[in-house]
């Protein structure tokens, strides 16, 4: 076995490997539990020495717990550098299997929302220790940071991250595109040096990734000519997310949550972190602004009465991810709900609500409200007949001037003259016509509020609520006998559900598909492509940038894994399937619960409602009923 030594003389047996990179290999040491060793690849250590000496000097491992910084630097038998010791991360996983829905279900498969936020609390409060020890990560991306099952966080490959000892400032060479502010996009990492600023771009896009179900920002629909890809929106400042849509001219992919299911200060945050640069004259929201702001978030969080694993901030009123899962038609997260009986006897229930009393008929509106005291003509129907009675008068003498001509002067002139008098006066006399339109809006008027009125102050409301609280209850009642054959169907496609498995264990982020790279990835998986099932599911073309002949590349890539598959008779049926069914079973049950306890109190509520307004017609009615009379009035 391999040995090196550390920098007190002792010398360190390289056990396993735990990882491989591109830059080295981290290994487990065979004299110790706690720490494990990464050793550079030939070439590779010369330059990284200084950097890692001095961090090794300043003792940064002890200034965070979050970061598996260099503890002590190792050298060959030779006495040539060859890496360094470090924290031993154990029982932890990426960050990207944490955040999309599908890995998740895999690798973390009871994190519910309250543990993505706690993640997303940690990952602030790591980050914020970091630029607390002078240190900016530079290359922050979701591959170097890892999350336990208690939802901690540990960051790895702090030998890249900047570092300024005395007068000298080791940078960060390298970087990705998807995590890389605007301001150094196309940017020669090894010629800047980065700042705290960077890193909080990069971190507000890991945290958007976990709270909205592993969405990259600036993955979206974009509005104007071709295709946009994530770096180049980046770069433009093009936020898929923005309300500034007539700007950035992108919309965001479906099936999301809202941006203001985590309260107005987180959707203003991400809106502040995701602006041009130009128009950040104090910069991104830092770490321990996005500590604070979540911290408030968990601090306010309901938790959903029909799902367990739902949670969201008590002002919203109401469950966004229970209504985002009927969208999609998938849960999010594993449900969770309180096993046993019933919250009450769905039979007793039954026979409260079949036994309430149904209110009366409603009355006839018009007996009701009864003949209205004091009403008067309105001044236009005045004005109306003082213009009558002047145009019969004006007539009266016309006709008379009509006559003289028929017998003094000219028979035709007389005779068009009296014809003329004789239509002006006919129409200055028809006072309905004039009022034509205003009777014909009163009456429309009236007949909506009556029957508006009709439907409240009457039965009808009510026994269409009762019906609905009886149907709710017959569906409660069969929920057991729909378990039963949805675990029949389970059983009858046995074979598609490993097939489904099998498929979905195979996950974009770690295929190697021709032309899709890093960026294209988080553009499939921002369009809920996570792995090969998904794209035997859906047409792949859907997405922005992925053409026919891109599409195509990854649909051979799903069919390749297909070919793959191997069913196996004997294995019985896939337990996470069989209690996906319990889960939504489960679900069903407590929402039907939670509606049907509020029947009798609704149904009372509606009830006295409707002898309310039998007694005290409600000011519409009775303003729609004062219209029509006048106007009856009027024209009468």
């Amino acid at each position: 076995m391999t040995t090196v030594t550390s920098s007190d003389g002792r010398r360190l047996t390289l056990g396993t490997l735990i990882g491989k990179g591109g830059e080295g290999a981290v290994h487990h040491i065979v004299e110790t539990t706690d720490l494990a060793a990464k050793i550079y690849n030939p070439g590779k250590a010369c330059e990284r020495r200084d950097k890692v000496a001095a961090m090794v000097a300043s003792s940064l491992h002890r200034q965070s717990d979050y970061v598996a910084f260099p503890v002590d630097t190792l050298t060959s038998s030779s006495g040539e550098f060859v890496g360094f010791t470090m924290k031993k991360v154990a029982g932890y996983k990426s960050v990207h299997d944490l955040y999309g829905p599908g890995s998740r279900k895999v690798e973390f498969p009871t994190a519910d929302m309250k543990f993505l936020l706690r993640s997303a609390i940690n990952l602030a409060s790591a980050v914020a220790s970091i630029h607390a020890t002078g240190c900016v990560i530079g290359d922050i991306n979701h591959s170097g940071i890892l999350v336990s099952n208690k939802a901690m966080i540990s960051l790895i490959d702090s030998d890249s991250f900047q570092y300024r000892s005395g007068g000298t400032t080791y940078r960060c060479l390298v970087g990705v595109a998807e995590y890389t502010p605007p301001e150094l996009q196309g940017t020669l990492f090894d010629k800047v040096d980065r700042t705290a600023n960077h890193d909080n771009f990069g971190l507000s896009v890991l945290l958007f990734q976990l709270l909205f179900l592993g969405r990259h920002p600036f993955a979206g629909k974009y509005l104007g000519k071709g295709d946009m890809d994530i770096k180049t929106a980046i770069k433009e400042g093009r936020y898929a997310y923005s309300s500034r849509k007539a700007e950035t001219m992108m919309e965001p992919p479906p099936f999301v949550p809202a941006l203001g299911d985590y309260g107005d200060d987180i959707r203003q945050a991400f809106e502040d972190a995701f602006m041009p640069p130009m128009r950040q004259p104090r910069g991104r929201p830092t770490a321990a602004t996005w500590l604070g702001l979540l911290k408030a978030v968990e601090g306010n969080l309901a938790t959903c009465t029909a799902d367990k694993s739902h949670a969201y901030p008590r002002q919203l009123g109401g469950c966004p991810w229970c209504r985002l899962e009927r969208t999609m038609g998938r849960s999010l997260f594993p449900a969770h709900f309180t096993p046993g009986a019933p919250i009450m006897d769905i039979g007793q229930l039954l026979t409260a609500i079949k036994t309430m009393s149904t209110p009366p008929r409603a009355p006839d509106p018009e007996q009701l409200l009864g003949p209205l005291p004091g009403l008067n003509r309105s001044a236009a129907a005045k004005q109306a007949r003082n213009e009558r009675s002047a145009a019969v008068a004006a007539g009266v003498v016309a006709a008379g001037v009509a006559f003289y001509l028929m017998s003094a002067v000219s028979g035709f002139w007389g005779v068009a003259l009296l014809i003329g008098v004789g239509i002006v006066t006919i129409r200055s006399m028809d006072i309905k016509a004039r009022f034509a339109s205003e009777l014909s809006g009163a009456k429309s008027g009236w007949e909506e509020q009556r029957k508006l009125w009709e439907t409240k102050a009457g039965p009808e409301t009510f026994e269409n609520r009762r019906n609905h609280y009886i149907a709710l209850a017959a569906a409660h009642v069969s929920l057991p006998q729909k378990e039963r054959e949805r675990f029949a169907v389970l059983e009858h496609k046995k074979r598609q559900l490993q097939l489904e498995k099998h498929m979905e264990s195979h996950r974009i982020g770690r295929a190697k598909i021709p032309r899709v790279g890093q960026g294209r990835k988080a553009t499939l998986e921002s369009y809920g492509f996570e792995n090969a099932w998904d794209v035997q599911q859906r047409s792949v073309t859907s997405v922005p940038g992925f053409g026919p002949s891109l599409a195509s590349d990854v649909e051979t890539w799903a069919r390749t894994v297909e070919r793959k598959f191997v069913f196996n008779a004997s294995i019985p049926t896939d337990p996470a399937a069989v209690q996906a069914v319990k889960n939504d079973i489960a679900k069903q049950r407590a929402e039907i619960e939670r509606e049907l306890t509020k029947a009798p109190a609704d149904l009372k509520l509606i009830a006295d409602t409707a002898s309310a307004l039998r007694i005290t017609p409600p000011l519409a009615l009775v303003e729609a009923y004062k219209r029509l009379k006048q106007v009856e009035l009027d024209v009468s």
